[in-house]
């Protein structure tokens, strides 16, 4: 490994990105090339709601999902120090956890969320209402009300799930940007790699749903997020709105401003946001908190998530020496951290990251304070 000092990677996504910097932290000559434009960022990354939600995703996701996830609320901490130091750019990474609640109507959707949970050994029912480090609690309507009274008071139960987070994401890719940049990386943006260099030691395949060409297998899952502004109502973390044919979320991302994601459509089509898919964010809106329906729609904004059969992420060395690293739907800030890890240890890559501990329910450490950048149908 000493002697293969030089890495291509394709892609300046999250996960390209992340190597780029952990890899030129170690010593190597590091070349990322991006088929867009710096200014104009078109990864999934970019798009996401950036949450680390394992425990929200597991009755949704394959177990391995739901493993390597808590293996990144064990990571995130470790990495985002280390960013700042070599960066100088701060990046906000919310640990007050998520919540989980459903609309009147929709009250089976959460007693399913409930059993999942329970059938899979992550939530016991004789925690609730008890002063512990329980990762999950059931919440009753007033319990709702105290941790973020902006809520519609007609959300009667929920979930609290204690040991989720989230990241700032526009800020975290510029920071690792930065970061790898400090470390002698050389980003070549608005440059498609079709074919790696044969000077290349190690090549890294990054490029999500950019692979297609060589992934066949590779497929776009269109996703869709509303950006808005308020500067009434404070929601202090992300909450997921359960609804019979689409999981909704809301997330923080400072400043009083807002993203909200629901939809998940088989399509590789980019064209803008549905009429349809507006009204069921903007009703779902209205459904979390009515007083959002003063709130200033910033932008609605739409991307592909890179997805194989089975939603899995995929390593995959190929004949030509490429390592390729794709499929991560969107589940892209629950996984990186974890398939850094996958990497270092199972295929050599020196990465510079200490081992993880896993463990379903140790709740992730805290990050010092400095790391931290700023602190359906509708209800009726």
């Amino acid at each position: 490994m000493s002697e293969q000092r030089r890495v291509c990677i394709a892609g300046a996504g999250l996960m390209g990105s992340l190597l780029a910097w952990r890899l030129a932290r170690q010593g190597f000559q590091v070349e990322v090339y991006e088929a867009a434009a710096e200014d104009q960022p078109a990864s999934a990354a970019h798009t996401a709601a950036a949450m680390v939600a394992p425990y929200s995703e597991r009755s949704l996701a394959h177990p391995d999902v739901f493993a390597l996830g808590l293996q990144s609320l064990q990571l995130w901490p470790q990495l985002l120090p280390e960013l700042h130091a070599d960066s100088g750019i701060a990046v906000h990474y919310g640990q007050s956890g998520s919540l989980v609640v459903a609309h009147p109507a929709d009250q089976a959707e959460l007693a399913q969320f409930a059993q999942d949970l329970r059938q899979g050994g992550l939530w016991n029912p004789a925690d609730d209402g008890r002063e512990n480090e329980a990762a999950i609690q059931r919440l009753n309507q007033a319990r709702l009300q105290d941790l973020e009274p902006a809520l519609n008071p007609q959300l009667a139960e929920g979930f609290w799930l204690r040991h989720e987070a989230w990241v700032d994401n526009r800020a975290l890719l510029p920071a690792l940007h930065q970061a790898a940049r400090s470390f002698g990386t050389r980003f070549y943006f608005s440059t498609a790699l079709n074919d790696f260099p044969p000077y290349a030691d190690i090549k890294l395949d990054c490029r999500g749903l950019g692979a297609k060409p060589a992934l066949p297998q590779l497929r776009g899952v269109r996703g869709e997020v509303l950006w808005i502004e308020s500067q009434e109502v404070q929601i202090s973390r992300p909450i997921r709105l359960l609804h019979p044919r689409y999981h909704l979320y809301l997330v923080p991302k400072g400043r009083h401003r807002y993203v909200l994601g629901a939809t998940e459509i088989e399509s590789e089509d980019r064209s803008p946001v549905s009429v349809r898919s507006a009204l069921e964010m903007l009703s779902a809106l209205y459904c979390l908190s009515p007083a959002l329906a003063e709130a200033r729609i910033l932008n609605f904004d739409v991307n592909l998530r890179p997805a194989l059969a089975d939603h899995r992420p995929q390593i995959l060395a190929q004949d030509d020496g490429v390592l390729s690293i794709n499929g991560l739907f969107r589940h892209g800030y629950l996984l990186a951290p974890a398939l850094l890890q996958r990497l270092q240890q199972q295929h050599g890559l020196a990465l510079g990251l200490e081992p993880a501990p896993t463990g379903q329910s140790a709740p992730s450490k805290s990050i010092p304070s400095q790391a931290i950048a700023f602190g359906g149908e509708a209800c009726a």
